[in-house]
């Protein structure tokens, strides 16, 4: 039986390799894109506040899932600047130039939302429920830290994982061009 726990800076490896495989095909079509992914969407969650992210974990304890957090904007923005950004630079300036603006609606939100997630689960484990314990595991983690609310970013044509999240109580907030900018505030 798949069991979730607190993500430890271990799982960084197998936390960039599910974020690269349940990516879109474009996010996964050569080795720089699947670098510039990871970098991206997992790298600093896992190397800067595991403590605020969990793993799914299957029953020989390999990572097959995980929910990303940070609860603090102005450090992540911060990073994004000064490590993220520079480091896709480095792999892409195009790529580099496109992701300037990614940290725009998380700053924009901070206030109402200061906490946003990224969540993934390799296929073979989606559709039997872990993802809602995921999520319910990490909620539950940010209304023991008293944060008063979670934002997210995804693709608005990803109907899937708009529904999953309208099922959690998330409401969309903005849309932007393929985005959907959506919240949840959290009763602490």
């Amino acid at each position: 039986m798949p069991t979730i726990r607190v993500a430890t800076p271990k799982d960084l490896k197998k936390a960039q390799y599910i974020c690269i495989k349940t990516a879109s095909a474009a996010l996964q079509k050569n080795e720089k894109t699947a670098r510039i992914t990871a970098a991206l969407f997992a790298d600093y969650y896992i190397q800067n506040e595991s403590r605020n992210c969990f793993v799914l974990c299957d029953d020989s304890d390999e990572v097959v899932g995980y929910i990303l957090s940070s609860t603090d904007i102005k450090s992540f923005c911060k990073a994004y600047r000064t490590d993220i950004l520079r480091n896709v630079v480095k792999l892409s300036p195009l790529w580099g130039f496109v992701c300037l603006f990614v940290p725009v609606k998380y700053y924009v939100c901070r206030r109402k939302y200061p906490a946003h997630l990224h969540i993934d689960i390799l296929p073979d484990f989606q559709s039997a429920g872990y993802g809602s314990k995921m999520m319910n595991a990490l909620l539950s983690h940010l209304k023991e830290q008293k944060i008063s609310g979670v934002m997210l970013s995804c693709s608005a044509n990803n109907t899937r994982a708009v529904h999953f999240y309208k099922k959690h109580g998330f409401h969309t907030m903005l849309k932007v061009f393929n985005a959907q900018v959506m919240g949840l505030k959290i009763q602490v």
